[in-house]
């Protein structure tokens, strides 16, 4: 007996750009079982039975690049102390009613809020979502430069004063490598007057490269906020492993990523101090063989010159805005010939394996985890709406339903 079975549907599997036009799924305790073309067979019984209805069945959406469970908490629900962890499954809970079965969280401490970093862990094992924690230190372009740091939440600092242990608990408690390092001051959301030191540079290559040595020796990979060619290069040659943002680099520094096997997550929206990373500039990086996944920043205001997205300026950009935040990347993908399923893979199966690395790629494909979307159009590539998101599987069950 299958758990779930979902018959009448086009099945984009995203593996090799496979397509079942009209076909059938199965799962059974959180995995995909079988997968066929037509109808499924007679004797084949399920607890839960769908009829797609001709709907479109991929791999939910990953955004690998959030902060759903801390900044978000303060600036989208106003909240601290205990109800920073209600606002946290709130935000969590819209990403995956947007489509979203999987996020990367961060906890990088918080002037304010002082949830201990055990907190967040307890608070997603509760949820039904594939997401993931980076633990680290985030340095704020503000006058005096502010330091905070997930080892010391609540509290403030102008200067370093972190230690070995402190790295070493945020490498041993990381499970992906996110903004474990800011190798920019940041101007997070505010304007750029209100940071003048956003955009400059935080550690010279000698204590990076011993802070990425103090991860490594914990089996951790290490992911950096990153603007400009002179903090990537640094970051790249000292052993790093994954470049968020990446804003304002070279085609040079593409080709030095491919050659390290650097990943390269793009926030299109907005993330630094400079513009953001334009369609072009992904497909070329793309092409030059980056590993490339998109992410939304959530929450975030957009940046103004990133003009190539649709998103009121004024607003901060979060799990509903992900298909409008991604959307144009994609389709300028297409436009240029990459396949739909290769597009789709950079809001899915890439972030999904940043992630959890461990894990089989996350393909529609037996013994693969059964984390899905049902959907009306492909999302960003033909609609910007998670309206048109139907249902949304975690674990082989329903979690979200907006049929009508």
């Amino acid at each position: 007996m299958e758990d779930l079975l979902i018959q009448n549907v086009e099945i984009w599997t995203l593996e090799d750009s496979r397509v079942i036009g009209r076909g059938w799924l199965t799962a059974r305790k959180g995995k995909i079982t079988s997968l066929g073309q037509g109808a499924p067979p007679p004797d084949l019984e399920a607890k839960t039975t769908i009829d797609g209805q001709g709907r479109l069945l991929l791999p939910g959406l990953v955004d690998c690049h959030t902060h759903l469970m801390e900044y978000a908490t303060a600036e989208i629900n106003h909240t601290q102390g205990k109800a920073q962890g209600m606002a946290a499954a709130s935000n969590l809970l819209l990403a995956l009613q947007s489509g979203i079965v999987a996020t990367g969280e961060h906890h990088l401490g918080h002037p304010v809020l002082d949830m201990p970093m055990e907190k967040y862990k307890e608070i997603l094992k509760a949820t039904p979502l594939a997401s993931a924690i980076a633990y680290g230190c985030c340095w704020l372009g503000f006058e005096p430069k502010i330091l905070t740091s997930a080892t010391r939440p609540g509290a403030s600092f102008t200067e370093d004063v972190l230690t070995d242990e402190d790295y070493l608990l945020m490498a041993e408690a990381s499970e992906f490598p996110g903004e474990n390092l800011f190798l920019n001051y940041t101007c997070a959301n505010a304007p750029l007057t209100a940071a003048p030191h956003a955009g400059d540079v935080t550690y010279d290559g000698e204590k990076l490269r011993h802070i990425i040595e103090l991860f490594h020796s914990r089996g951790k990979a290490v992911g950096a906020h990153i603007e400009g060619d002179a903090s990537a290069r640094l970051f790249i040659e000292a052993g790093g492993d994954v470049i968020h943002h990446g804003h304002n680099l070279s085609p040079e520094m593409g080709v030095l990523m491919a050659e390290k096997g650097v990943s390269l997550v793009l926030t299109p929206v907005a993330g630094t101090s400079k513009r953001p990373t334009s369609p072009e500039e992904t497909l070329a990086f793309y092409r030059q063989g980056v590993f490339l996944a998109l992410a939304s920043d959530a929450y975030i205001y957009p940046h103004p010159e990133a003009d190539w997205i649709s998103l009121p300026a004024n607003r901060l950009a979060g799990p509903a805005e992900y298909l409008q935040i991604v959307g144009s990347t994609l389709r300028y993908f297409v436009e240029k010939g990459v396949e739909k399923s290769e597009a789709l893979k950079l809001v899915t199966v890439n972030p999904r394996r940043l992630l959890r690395p461990g894990e089989e790629e996350a393909v529609l494909k037996p013994g693969r985890p059964a984390d899905m979307i049902l959907c009306d159009k492909l999302p960003a590539l033909a609609t910007e709406d998670p309206a048109d998101i139907v249902l949304v599987i975690t674990q082989g069950r329903v979690q979200v339903d907006k049929r009508v």
